[in-house]
């Protein structure tokens, strides 16, 4: 257990020395969450719609890994340096940056024996399909998909599953905006 000190001083916290200060992004992304999604329901405005959907879907996509990064993050401190939880936490720490968020789930999983991931599941399916849309949108290729057409499979997916695919078009410009091979 790590040593306790004397925890009336300003810089403790649990009666332990603060050394250092992170800020919960987590919270501002689910937060954008719940803000974007109130500002769409709001406007009449088709542009609007789609500036906030998807302002919506990337921070939803964010809210997760920046949740998993914070709870190492605070595991982390739980444990004295030397201590073998701390070094487990650390390896997890290390990876951070190489794995995917159902990598980095599996391990805090493990070490809090908490539920591991599954792309079958609920809520696992749910945000493996916002992440798809988040990742269509940030690594947006422009490339010309026929009508009711979808990216990627999650993506088609999620058009039957919603009645999008019913009345959409396939560019955000009406159809004499657009150039004369996409009419």
């Amino acid at each position: 257990m790590p040593k306790r000190t004397d925890d009336s001083s300003e810089d403790t916290c649990a009666g332990r020395p603060i050394k250092a200060a992170t800020h919960p992004f987590s919270v501002n992304f689910l937060a954008g969450c719940r803000k974007f999604s109130d500002l769409a329901k709001e406007t009449d405005d088709g542009q609007e719609v789609m500036i906030y959907a998807t302002s919506c879907i990337v921070n939803a996509a964010c809210f997760l890994e920046a949740k998993l990064n914070e709870e190492v993050a605070i595991a982390r401190i739980c444990f004295d340096e030397s201590s073998y939880e701390r070094k487990r936490w650390d390896e997890v720490k290390d990876g951070e940056r190489r794995h995917s968020i159902p990598q980095k789930w599996n391990q805090v999983a493990a070490l809090t024996g908490g539920r591991c991931w599954d792309s079958g599941v609920e809520p696992f399916q749910s945000f493996e399909t916002i992440s798809s849309l988040r990742n269509e949108l940030v690594h947006f290729k422009a490339d010309p998909l026929g009508k009711d057409e979808a990216p990627s499979r999650k993506i088609a997916g999620l058009m039957r599953l919603l009645p999008v695919h019913r009345n959409c078009q396939t560019g955000w410009r009406g159809r004499e905006d657009r150039p004369r091979h996409l009419r």
